[in-house]
């Protein structure tokens, strides 16, 4: 346990920079949002929810840490495998504070700030906030950790022609797949299946499996990684 804080004390020094202006931006963000709100009616305002944008958080932590990151610590001497153990610890601590944070979050924007603004919440919009507080915190868990993994394998297959053709059905696939009729209400069962589903179980296991899939090539690109 005291090898995965010490990647996490590391990885925080790389990322602190990010992090902090990130914040940084959302406060100065609500600062203005509260001063043009003191001389015009903001009641219908719509603007996204302070909570949702710490998220930006999380595709920085899975893009920035392996191209940065890995070399660092291989040149120090620890081997790919505690390289990338350290890393799904850290995205598995980011995932579930960010998942904390909006769930509190969104609790207090209903209750407390409903009256003063009226922002947009991806846990309503994705009714993940129809499961409970500890619901919406294990299905946010999970959707963000899936996504960090996809990114984090995205990154670490850079070097490698098998990275770059998976780039290319990516960027590929959401395009033509919405342009062809037939295909089409696959990939709306798709999202609904990954974001939109009625059952918290099926949703969480379904983005796990999703994990998963991406943690294992992630691991195939790292364990063939050079520099």
């Amino acid at each position: 346990m005291g090898a995965l804080a010490v990647h996490l004390k590391a990885t925080y020094l790389q990322m602190r920079v990010c992090i902090w202006g990130v914040i940084l931006l959302l406060l100065l963000g609500k600062l203005a949002e509260f001063i043009v709100g003191l001389f015009i009616d903001s009641s219908q305002s719509r603007g996204l929810s302070g909570g949702n944008i710490l998220i930006l958080i999380l595709p920085l932590i899975a893009i920035v840490l392996p191209l940065i990151y890995y070399k660092r610590i291989v040149h120090l001497g620890a081997s790919r495998e505690h390289y990338f153990k350290g890393l799904l610890f850290v995205f598995a601590v980011y995932a579930a504070a960010i998942a904390f944070i909006n769930s509190l979050w969104v609790v207090i924007e209903w209750n407390v700030l409903r009256n003063y603004t009226t922002p947009v919440n991806l846990i309503s919009a994705f009714h993940w906030n129809d499961f409970g507080l500890a619901g919406s915190f294990l299905y946010q868990t999970a959707f963000y950790l899936m996504a960090m993994a996809l990114l984090s394998m995205l990154i670490s297959g850079y070097y490698h022609p098998a990275g770059w053709l998976l780039w290319a059905l990516l960027i590929t696939a959401i395009p033509v797949g919405t342009a062809i009729p037939s295909l089409r209400v696959h990939v709306v069962s798709f999202f609904k299946a990954l974001l939109f589903n009625g059952s918290l179980l099926a949703g969480i296991g379904f983005n796990l499996i999703l994990c998963l899939v991406f943690v294992a090539g992630g691991w195939l690109f790292t364990r063939g990684r050079t520099h």
